[in-house]
């Protein structure tokens, strides 16, 4: 089992909070939101603290106009992924896509991390899933604006860990909308459920529970009449 640290932050105060939330207690993957680092003053803040770490820092960082997400360990950024598919209001802002949809690779294996709105898309999800990660991520920018929101992405949430036979994890900022900070295993049975807390929230996970997919999801894939999912609307 691995013990995972969910934190719901302040935004736009990562020098005061990731420090704070750090101190919480040792954990073997540590998880903050999408946006959560704004500058390199910040990276360099972060890579300092995981020096005096011995789990995985996984956070969200904004580097100009592209919502990524890093991995540090030890001091270092190992790894890390660029948000693919933007939402519309992103796009009107001047964000740019990343090229590639794919894992990142961290200590406990490769883990998925579909950024905030992309958690939207199953096919996101699917084709990070290929590469046979132990973990689904899901940092999330600002939190839920109401109730209906709320319900609808943990349903989501809960719908890609059960289509692709794997935990996931998720959390938010403390902004002002409702935070959230879930987990569900790959079941789809709910092992956290945090509505409007702030702070850090603990959770352990089986991370070999994607090895086993007893429902076979995979196996019964085809991909050659897949093709439609590629064509552009017309």
């Amino acid at each position: 089992m691995a013990r995972i640290k969910l934190f719901v932050p302040k935004r736009l105060a990562a020098k005061e909070e990731m420090p704070r939330l750090l101190q919480e207690g040792p954990a073997d993957l540590y998880i903050f939101p999408e946006g959560f680092l704004r500058s390199e003053e910040d990276k360099a803040m972060a890579l300092g603290l995981s020096e005096k770490q011995e789990g995985t820092i996984l956070t969200g960082y904004r580097d100009g106009d592209e919502e990524k997400v890093l991995v540090i360990e030890s001091g270092r950024v190992t790894d890390g992924y660029t948000k693919c598919v933007l939402h519309a209001s992103e796009k009107e802002r001047g964000k740019r896509p990343g090229d590639k949809i794919r894992c990142v690779d961290t200590r406990l294996g490769k883990v998925a991390v579909p950024i905030c709105y992309e958690i939207h898309f199953p096919e996101v999800c699917r084709i990070m899933a290929l590469e046979g990660p132990v973990l689904i991520v899901n940092p999330v920018g600002t939190g839920m604006y109401h109730r209906q929101q709320y319900n609808q992405w943990r349903a989501l949430a809960r719908a890609r860990a059960i289509e692709n036979e794997l935990p996931i994890a998720g959390c938010c900022h403390f902004c002002g909308e409702l935070p959230l900070a879930f987990a569900f295993n790959s079941a789809g049975e709910e092992l956290l459920a945090a509505c409007g807390g702030y702070g850090g929230f603990a959770v352990e996970i089986d991370l070999t529970e994607g090895d086993k997919r007893p429902l076979g999801y995979f196996d019964d894939r085809m991909p050659a009449l897949f093709g439609a999912l590629a064509k552009e609307e017309q």
